[in-house]
């Protein structure tokens, strides 16, 4: 057959990775994702939930659907020639497919969300039904030695096994008020964030008075050798004092200790916190901007 759409196997993983890669190079103009993540997308994604499209036995498209609360994420990401936008279309009809499974056996609401990076991909997302939402920037910096400052609260390194339950508190304290947030219970935020695969060497506690009042999460990957900066929140009565940007500096320190040249992150274009304005600050610079598309099922 000329045309097979079928779910993604291990030993299609070569295939993938060249896929994403030349994607990456083609659209971002480097390649950002490691073999890792990608071997890790192929290998724990559900079956069901991961599908190629092969043109005369050329992998030209895939779309992965993840899941995590009311939240869908998902990933489609296809070559860029005279059949694109129909290889998007196609690909989309599985990723709603793959949703619809997850909201039938679910009480409550699930939207997909997935990022549109080209005019094509808005194109057919908004011709499925998708909205659009936010935008995002990715922003990232150079990491050089660097002075890192006295700090007016102590800044130290997550502890497992001690700081689990404090964390969770100021996370779901600190992010309330942000875009899209959906509380968690303490069973969902840990199978989301302490699983084998997480790493915590590079997460950052602010305490005063022995209560977390800030924190980064980041992590190093040592084959791009870019820190990847997941999560920075501060609570309400401690922002604006420049305590955000402080945990920036000590963030970038232990990453370039640990062998990144990079630090990167997405961030709400609209955040309340000004978010961006505070990385600007820290010397990050806008790498690219995309289009965050909802799908509620």
């Amino acid at each position: 057959m000329s045309r097979v759409k079928r779910s993604i196997r291990a030993g299609d993983l070569s295939e993938v990775i060249s896929l994403i890669h030349d994607y990456e190079e083609t659209v971002y103009g480097k390649v950002q994702t490691s073999l890792k993540m990608i071997r890790d997308l192929v290998l724990k994604t559900g079956r069901e939930d991961k599908v190629g499209l092969w043109i005369h036995d050329v992998l030209k498209g895939v779309s992965f659907l993840t899941h995590r609360d009311h939240r869908l994420p998902s990933l489609l990401l296809t070559v860029r020639d005279k059949g694109t936008e129909g290889y998007i279309e196609d690909l989309i009809e599985s990723l709603i497919e793959s949703g619809k499974r997850w909201k039938a056996g679910s009480a409550e609401e699930k939207s997909i969300i997935i990022s549109a990076n080209t005019p094509e991909e808005r194109t057919a997302f908004e011709k499925a039904g998708f909205s659009a939402g936010r935008h995002w920037h990715q922003m990232s910096r150079e990491l050089t030695g660097m002075s890192v400052p006295d700090d007016p609260y102590l800044v130290r390194p997550f502890i497992p096994g001690s700081d689990e339950h404090a964390l969770y508190e100021a996370y779901e304290t600190i992010f309330a008020d942000h875009y899209d947030y959906h509380p968690s219970t303490w069973e969902e935020f840990n199978q989301r964030f302490f699983t084998p695969e997480v790493s915590t060497d590079q997460w950052l506690l602010m305490i005063d008075k022995e209560n977390v009042i800030g924190f980064v999460l980041s992590r190093a990957d040592d084959e791009t050798r870019i820190g990847e900066i997941s999560h920075l929140g501060m609570k309400r009565e401690w922002r604006r004092r420049g305590l955000g940007r402080q945990l920036l500096r000590r963030t970038f320190d232990g990453l370039h200790r640990a062998g990144m040249t990079h630090a990167a992150l997405l961030v709400d274009s609209d955040s309340p916190t000004r978010a961006a304005l505070l990385y600007k600050k820290a010397g990050m610079t806008i790498q690219r901007t995309f289009t965050r598309y909802d799908l509620s099922l």
